[in-house]
C-alpha cells in the first residue's frame, strides 16, 4: 500500500468525523471520491481533480446535493480552469474567531501553470458550516492574467417530487424594488452583483441562499467589508446553479498569490432565516453586530411624509395632539426641511426664524411625551447648492472624472472614504442632535446601501474600492456622531428599497421595511432583517400605508415590528394621494396602535427557525415574548387546522391577541388548532398555569465552554425575557433597559443579562471576601432562585454581579441571610460605547425541572436618581426585592 493510500484510509477514520453510509464510502474507495471532510450536519467530498460533492447529513439520510463539481476555478483567456490534479491533502485541527474546528488543506495543479491552495475547515460551534480559504499561486515562468474566479460554484441536482421546488433569498440591491425571496421558476437567473446594480443602487449583504422543502445551501463570504463580488442563482431546468464569482480581471506575476476572501457554505433545513442567522452569529465573532437597541427605538412612530415635501409648520403641529392622543411615541420631520440636499439648515419659507423655529417644534413635541426624529439624506449634494460650491472636493468621481448621479434626488454622491465628508457630517449630527435637540435622525436614501469605486485624485485613494470598502466608516462617524450628544439617540437608516448592506449594521439602531411595495415585502424583509440584526431587532414595518390595502397593521404587530404612520390630520391638503385619517381609519389606528403597546412584540425575540415561508401553508411568523408564544399566520382565506410549533412540553391556553377571543387550549404534544380568517390571524399561545405570575423560559445547554459557561453559539439560540419597568411596575423614563437569556444545563442555571446603561457605579473592590457586604448599594444584576421543595417559604439563593464582575452569592432563609462561597461563576464585559454592560452567570440548580420559581433584577445609579428594576415586579412601597411569593415560574423548554 501506498503512502498515499494509506493515508486516505487514515483520513475516513474518526478523528475527522462521523463516517459515511457503506454505500458511499466504497464509491470514494472506488475512485469517485478521495477525500472528505464532514461533520454531522456536513459532508465535503473532493474527487481525485480537486472538484467538490456536497451531501447534507442533517436528515435522517444523506442526500446528495451537488455532483462532483467544479467547484472552485478560474477563468483564462475566456476558458475556465477547473481541473487541477491533487497533489496532497492534509487534515488538521484548527483555532479561527469564530471557534475551534477540523481542517482539511488540499493542494492541486493545473496543466496552465497554476497551482490551487484550498482549506475547508468545519467549526465544532456551527455544525452545517463549512469555510473556504482558497488560493491560487503562480508557479510558472511567465504572467497569467485572471478573467475572473469562483467559489462555492455548484449546481444542485433536482429535487424528489416530494420536496417541492425551489426558493431562494438574495442580498443584493436591485432598482425594480423586487422580493428578497422569491420562487425559483424555470428561466430564473439573477447575478446578484454586491457592487452598483444601477446609478444609486448597490450594495446589500453578501449572502444568497436556495432551498427546498428537504434541504438548503447558502453561500456568501465573511470578509471584514463589502467585496465587488457576484453571488448568481440560476435555473437550469429544475436544477439551480450557486456561486460567489469576481468578474474583476488580475495579473498573476511568476511566484505571486492571489488570496480570496473567506467564503462559507451551509446545508441547512428550513428556510432563509437559518443561515441567514449563522451568518450574523460568525460576522459578531469578527466584531461585526447591530447594536443593542435603544427603549425607544421600539416606540411606534408618526411621519410627517404624509404631507410630502411641500408640507407647512402650521399642519404638521397641528396633527401632533392627534398623534399623541392615539399613543405613537415619535413624530418625525421628513423631507421638505431643508434649504437643498446637502444643505442642512432649515427652509426659511417653512421655517421664518431658522434655528429657532427647529428648536421650538423640538420643544413642543417634547411637551407631549413623544421624541422627536427629522429626515437628512446624507452622501446626497445637489447642483446649485452651497456645500456643492463650497467643497467640491467632496465629490465621489468615477475613473473620467465625472461625478456619479444620485437619480432620485437628483444629486451627486459625496465619498463616504474622504475623512472631509465625515467631518461634514459629524458636524451636521451635531447640529441637529445637540444644538436643535432631536432626539434621532430618520437616514433615508438608496444610495446609502453601496458607492461605486472613487478615483478623485484629492482623496488619495489607495485603490479605487476604498469608498466601498469604506462606507460603514461613514456609518460609524454618523452613528457615534449622535450617541456621543445622546446615547440614547435612534439612528434609523432606510434604504429605500435596497437589500440593506450588513456591513452597515453595526451602526444603526432601527432598520424599517424600507419602501415596501407590499405586506409580503413588510413580512419577508422583516424575517431577514430579524436574522441579520438579531431576533430582537428594532425593525420597523414602514408606513402602514405602504402596505397593501394601506393599512395592514397586523403584517407589522404580528411578525415583531414597530408600528409607523404617516397620516395627516384634520385636514389633508393634497386632493389626490391623500392619507387623512377618517374617522374610519381612525378607530382602525387606535385599535391597532393599543393591541400593539400592549403586546411589545417588537421587544421579544422573533423565532424564525420554526416555520418555512417558502412551504408552510398558511405563512406563519412566531414570536416569543412575555412568557407566550404569539403566531401570526396569514392567508388569502384559510379554513383548516393549523400546527403551533415551538410550544415544547404541556398544555397551553389559546387566544385571540386582537379581539381577545378565548380560542381554547392545546397539549404540546397535539399542537393543531382549527381556524378560519381571511388575510391575517394572531394567536396567542400561553402555558397553562395555576396563577397569573410571570413565566421565564430556559433553554437546554447542550455545551459549555472551558470556563464553565456557554458558547456565544448556545446563547444565540436561548430564550429571552426583557423588562423595562422598576419594582413597582412602572414604566421606566431613563435609558435604562433589560433584557435576560435563560439555559438550564446539568445541575446549573445559565443567565445572561443585557442592560442598555445610563451611568456604571461600582465599589472599587470587594468589601469583604468571606462575609456579606452591600454590593447591592451600588450597580448590580440579581438573579433569586427557589428550589421546588422550597415553595411557600422565605427561602431561596441569591447571586448577584457588578459591572466591574465582582459577584456575592446568599442563601436567605427566614432565620436570615449567609455568604455562599465558590458555588457561582459569573463573567462580564461592558461595551463603552453603546452602553451596554453583559453578565453571564452560573448557578447551582440540582434537581428536577418542575417547579423552580425565580426573579430577576437589576440596580443602577446612587442618590435620588437611583433606578430599581423587577421582572417580577414586588409593588411594595419602598424597593424591596425579597417577596417570594411574586416570584415568577420557570420553565424549561425542549423546543
Amino acid at each position: 500500500m501506498t503512502a498515499r493510500r494509506a493515508f486516505l484510509q487514515w483520513l475516513g477514520a474518526a478523528p475527522l468525523a462521523t463516517q459515511l453510509p457503506a454505500a458511499q464510502a466504497q464509491a470514494r474507495v472506488a475512485g469517485q471520491g478521495r477525500v472528505r471532510v464532514q461533520d454531522a450536519a456536513l459532508s465535503l467530498q473532493f474527487d481525485d481533480e480537486m472538484r467538490c460533492r456536497i451531501v447534507s447529513l442533517a436528515a435522517p439520510q444523506p442526500v446528495t446535493l451537488t455532483g462532483f463539481d467544479a467547484s472552485e476555478h478560474v477563468v483564462v483567456a475566456g476558458k475556465p480552469v477547473i481541473r487541477f490534479a491533487l497533489q496532497r491533502a492534509e487534515p488538521g485541527r484548527a483555532s479561527t474567531p469564530f471557534g475551534a474546528g477540523q481542517t482539511l488543506t488540499l493542494v492541486g495543479r493545473a496543466t496552465s501553470g497554476l497551482e490551487k491552495r484550498v482549506t475547508a475547515t468545519l467549526m465544532d460551534d456551527h455544525p452545517g458550516v463549512a469555510l473556504l480559504d482558497v488560493a491560487y499561486v503562480n508557479i510558472g515562468a511567465t504572467p497569467i492574467v485572471l478573467d475572473a474566479w469562483a467559489h462555492a460554484a455548484h449546481r444542485l441536482a433536482a429535487p424528489p417530487r416530494h420536496a417541492g421546488g425551489w426558493w431562494t433569498y438574495s442580498g443584493a440591491s436591485h432598482a425594480d424594488r423586487r422580493d428578497w425571496v422569491q420562487p425559483v421558476k424555470r428561466g430564473f437567473e439573477q447575478r446578484n452583483f454586491m457592487g452598483m446594480n444601477a446609478s444609486d443602487y448597490g450594495g446589500g449583504t453578501p449572502v444568497v441562499d436556495v432551498w427546498r422543502r428537504d434541504v438548503g445551501l447558502a453561500v456568501g463570504h465573511l470578509a471584514p467589508h463589502p467585496q465587488l463580488v457576484s453571488l448568481p442563482v440560476k435555473a437550469v431546468g429544475d436544477q439551480v446553479e450557486i456561486a460567489l464569482r469576481s468578474d474583476a480581471p488580475q495579473t498573476l506575476a511568476p511566484g505571486a498569490t492571489l488570496a480570496t476572501p473567506t467564503v462559507f457554505i451551509a446545508v441547512h433545513r428550513g428556510d432563509f432565516f437559518v443561515p441567514l442567522d449563522r451568518y450574523r452569529r460568525l460576522m459578531a465573532a469578527q466584531g461585526l453586530a447591530a447594536p443593542e437597541p435603544p427603549a425607544s427605538a421600539y416606540e411606534p412612530q408618526w411621519c410627517a411624509w404624509g404631507y410630502e415635501r411641500d408640507f407647512s409648520l402650521d399642519y404638521v403641529r397641528a396633527t401632533l395632539p392627534k398623534v399623541q392622543e392615539l399613543g405613537f411615541k415619535w413624530a418625525v420631520l421628513d423631507d421638505g426641511w431643508q434649504v437643498k440636499t446637502g444643505d442642512w439648515r432649515p427652509d426659511l419659507a417653512k421655517f421664518p426664524r431658522g434655528d429657532d423655529d427647529m428648536k421650538a417644534l423640538v420643544a413642543d413635541i417634547h411637551a407631549r411625551g413623544m421624541k422627536a426624529r427629522l429626515w437628512i439624506a446624507p452622501l446626497a449634494v445637489a447642483p446649485g447648492s452651497d456645500e456643492l460650491h463650497d467643497h467640491t472636493d467632496m465629490l465621489l468621481l468615477d475613473r473620467d472624472g465625472a461625478p456619479q448621479a444620485v437619480t432620485w434626488w437628483n444629486c451627486f454622491y459625496l465619498c463616504p472614504g474622504y475623512a472631509k465628508t465625515q467631518a461634514r457630517l459629524a458636524a451636521t449630527v451635531q447640529k441637529i442632535i445637540g444644538d436643535w435637540g432631536f432626539d434621532g435622525l430618520k437616514v433615508d436614501g438608496q444610495h446609502l446601501n453601496g458607492v461605486a469605486p472613487c478615483f478623485n485624485p484629492v482623496h488619495q485613494h489607495a485603490r479605487p474600492e476604498d469608498s466601498v470598502e469604506h462606507l460603514a466608516d461613514f456609518y460609524r462617524v454618523l452613528h457615534d456622531s449622535a450617541h456621543s450628544v445622546n446615547p440614547e439617540a435612534v439612528v434609523e437608516v432606510c434604504p429605500c428599497g435596497t437589500a440593506y448592506a450588513f456591513h452597515n449594521m453595526p451602526f444603526m439602531d432601527q432598520a424599517p421595511a424600507s419602501d415596501p411595495l407590499s405586506s409580503w415585502q413588510v413580512r419577508h424583509k422583516g424575517k431577514t432583517l430579524k436574522a441579520l440584526m438579531g431576533p430582537w431587532a428594532a425593525y420597523a414595518g414602514d408606513h402602514v400605508e405602504l402596505s397593501t390595502g394601506g393599512e395592514d397593521f397586523a403584517s407589522s404587530v404580528g411578525i415583531g415590528a414597530v408600528i409607523a404612520t404617516k397620516f395627516t390630520w384634520p385636514v389633508d391638503p393634497k386632493p389626490k394621494d391623500s392619507f387623512l385619517l377618517t374617522p374610519a381609519r381612525e378607530a382602525h389606528w387606535r385599535q391597532w396602535v393599543q393591541v400593539y403597546n400592549r403586546q411589545r412584540l417588537a421587544e421579544g425575540r422573533y423565532r424564525g427557525e420554526l416555520y418555512d415561508l417558502g412551504f408552510d401553508k398558511p405563512e406563519t411568523h412566531v414570536v416569543e415574548r412575555g412568557g407566550a408564544l404569539h403566531y401570526a399566520f396569514y392567508a388569502d382565506a384559510w379554513d383548516a387546522p393549523v400546527t403551533l410549533r415551538g410550544l415544547g412540553s404541556g398544555r397551553w391556553t389559546l387566544r385571540d391577541a386582537v379581539t381577545g377571543e378565548s380560542l381554547g387550549s392545546v397539549e404540546a404534544a397535539r399542537p393543531t388548532l382549527p381556524l378560519r380568517f381571511t388575510h391575517s390571524r394572531l394567536v396567542e399561545a400561553r402555558p397553562e398555569m395555576p396563577d397569573a405570575l410571570p413565566v421565564a423560559f430556559a433553554g437546554r445547554a447542550s455545551a459549555v465552554g472551558v470556563d464553565g459557561l456557554p458558547t456565544a453559539a448556545q446563547w444565540a439560540d436561548a430564550p429571552t425575557t426583557f423588562f423595562r419597568h422598576d419594582w413597582q411596575g412602572r414604566s421606566l423614563t431613563g435609558p435604562q433597559s433589560t433584557r435576560v437569556q435563560l439555559l438550564r444545563g446539568a445541575g446549573t442555571l445559565y443567565v445572561r443579562f443585557i442592560c442598555k446603561y445610563d451611568t456604571i457605579d461600582n465599589f472599587d473592590r470587594e468589601g469583604s471576601s468571606t462575609d456579606l457586604w452591600p454590593l447591592w448599594d451600588r450597580d448590580v444584576v440579581e438573579v433569586f432562585l427557589q428550589a421546588p421543595e422550597r415553595a411557600g417559604l422565605r427561602s431561596y439563593r441569591e447571586v448577584e454581579v457588578a459591572p466591574n464582575g465582582l459577584l456575592q452569592e446568599v442563601a436567605v432563609e427566614a432565620s436570615g441571610k449567609r455568604r455562599l462561597l465558590g458555588e457561582s461563576r459569573a463573567r462580564v464585559q461592558v461595551d463603552v460605547t453603546n452602553k451596554v454592560w453583559m453578565a453571564e452567570l452560573a448557578v447551582p440548580m440540582r434537581g428536577a425541572d418542575d417547579g423552580w420559581r425565580l426573579n430577576l433584577f437589576r440596580v443602577e445609579g446612587r442618590g435620588p436618581d437611583r433606578v430599581y428594576s423587577s421582572w417580577s415586579p414586588t409593588r411594595t412601597p419602598e424597593p424591596d426585592f425579597h417577596v417570594p411569593a411574586v416570584f415568577g415560574r420557570l420553565l424549561i423548554r425542549t423546543a
